[in-house]
Formats: C-alpha cells, structure tokens, sequence
C-alpha cells in the first residue's frame, strides 16, 4: 500500500471543502478563529502544504466546513466520502451501519480468494 502523504490530503481535501463551501481563505480562516491579518495567508499554506495546523486549529476549520475532521485526512476520496455520510447520520443509524460493515467485512474475509 503507498504511503500516504497526509499534509498533501489535508491541504487538497481542505480546498476542496472551502471552495464547495463557497468560502475565501481570509473568511474560512476568520470562522474558524485565526486573527484577521493572518487568516489568508494561514489558509493559503494550510491548502498548498506549506504548513501544518494544528490539530485544535484542524478541528475549528473543520468544524467551520461541516465536514468531519477525519474526512480531511481519510487516505482517499471513497473514505472520505464514507465517513462525511457517516457523520450525518443520527447514532442509531450510525451503530446500524457499523453493524453492517462489520457482517459485510467477515463475509468478504470468509470468502475464498481465486
């Protein structure tokens, strides 16, 4: 399996969420509590992988975008698409679904591999 380069997948999945979320980096960064004569240039590196943020700033960016923190760093688009939809769930349908994930994976590993 390749490794995953995790500042790369938060920078391009964190434009990605700003943009879809109809926002500027300076109005993103405001939201999520970055002073203003900063928040566009912190944004900015924050989605060309410049730096990292931190994982409170992380969050409160997240937050911000309606998207799940764990979304923004999922190892491809089908997980995180995954865990966004998961997130929406109320918990009983989220401990249905785990549920079912869960039967669905011992079936597939049961399965014999040709």
């Amino acid at each position: 399996m390749p490794k995953v380069d995790a500042r790369a997948v938060f920078a391009a999945r964190l434009k990605a969420a700003r943009q879809a979320a109809g926002l500027t980096q300076e109005a993103l960064g405001i939201r999520a509590g970055i002073p203003a004569d900063v928040a566009r240039t912190r944004v900015n590196r924050y989605e060309r992988g410049v730096h990292d943020s931190d994982s409170a700033t992380a969050q409160n960016l997240a937050d911000c975008l309606g998207v799940p923190l764990a979304s923004l760093y999922a190892d491809d688009e089908v997980m995180a698409e995954a865990i966004r939809a998961f997130a929406s769930l109320p918990p009983a349908e989220q401990r249905a679904a785990v549920e079912d994930l869960r039967a669905r994976a011992a079936n597939f590993s049961e399965r014999p591999r040709t």
